[in-house]
């Protein structure tokens, strides 16, 4: 079944990606070989002025190429470089970090609201006749579907710890997984090697929860506290996304699990860029929009309600979830 792309599935409701994969496939034909990143990088930038691609994730495309070829780039020239391009392609001049700093998205009730129409009447109920996986009550049974065996990801009752729990897919040996806890449980969605190492970023204080420790930068979070949640089910129908998993928090929120595979923290970061303006439109927490991220496990109990698993489709391809068959399920 064909992918259906952004355009269409928010035609009509003021939310596009805009040039980005016109200017993909211009990207594909220019030559980042020896002699002529610096050309194809200035051009590069050019268009994607001329097609309304942001800075930001221009910049993070650009630099994933030179690396991808085998070349090396300094961050401030590649910067420059951007910023005189999109001055000289007919942006405003201005500093550097105004242009690298897309306008930022502003959740829209009005645009949530337009997307959701365009599909009424999802609920929890229609997710879970649609999941083409049983919906586990067995957290450790969720974990193995999401991880290869060996590979390693954290469990926390301690949002703010560095795990009570590694946890180790496929294997008879971890520990017992928690089932009720009065704060809930949450797990770290990319998997980690369980290691700790000094985190650069709080002082080189030791962490195994930080990006030093991820050995795979497959997934990413979306989660909302502010939208409506039927119309927020209704829109994470229709996405064109991998979306792997969705669950209850437990509270008032619905997490939803985006496998990505990016081959590197900058491809995570330009695959995140490329969707941000829309997601976070519909509600999506930016906050959360980020590689090191705890997520809810479903399975446990938080207080007296239970992080419950609605969705689950590990092999997603990106078919929005509304063009796949319906299945009974209690």
């Amino acid at each position: 079944m064909p992918i259906i792309p952004f355009s269409r599935v928010f035609e009509g409701s003021d939310l596009t990606i805009g040039g980005l994969q016109a200017w993909h496939e211009y990207l594909d034909q220019l030559n980042w070989g020896p002699g002529n990143r610096d050309h194809s990088s200035w051009v590069a930038f050019l268009r994607a002025c001329s097609l309304g691609v942001e800075a930001n994730p221009a910049i993070a495309e650009v630099i994933m190429r030179i690396r991808e070829s085998g070349g090396t780039f300094e961050p401030s020239k590649i910067q420059s470089q951007a910023r005189r391009a999109y001055e000289n392609a007919g942006n405003a001049p201005g500093e550097l970090n105004a242009l690298a700093r897309p306008p930022k998205a502003i959740y829209s009730p009005e645009k949530l609201k337009a997307v959701a129409s365009k599909l009424p009447g999802v609920d929890i109920k229609y997710l879970v006749a649609r999941s083409p996986m049983p919906l586990f009550r067995n957290s450790a049974m969720f974990l193995n579907s999401l991880y290869r065996p060996r590979e390693k990801t954290l469990v926390f009752t301690d949002f703010q710890s560095q795990g009570q729990i590694v946890f180790e897919a496929g294997t008879v040996w971890s520990p017992p997984l928690p089932t009720e806890a009065q704060e809930g449980a949450w797990f770290l969605i990319n998997p980690v090697d369980g290691a700790f190492y000094p985190n650069p970023r709080q002082e080189n204080k030791p962490s195994r929860r930080s990006e030093e420790s991820i050995t795979s930068w497959r997934y990413l979070l979306l989660e909302s506290d502010v939208a409506d949640q039927n119309d927020w089910l209704s829109c994470l129908a229709q996405l064109p996304l991998k979306i792997v998993a969705i669950y209850s928090s437990g509270g008032k929120s619905i997490h939803a699990l985006v496998r990505l595979d990016a081959t590197s923290k900058a491809d995570w970061d330009r695959q995140r860029n490329e969707i941000k303006p829309i997601v976070v439109t519909l509600g999506a927490d930016e906050s959360a929009l980020t590689a090191v991220r705890l997520s809810r496990l479903p399975g446990v109990r938080r207080g007296e309600k239970l992080q419950r698993l609605l969705y689950l489709n590990p092999d997603a391809t990106g078919a929005p979830i509304m063009t796949l068959p319906t299945k009974l399920r209690s």
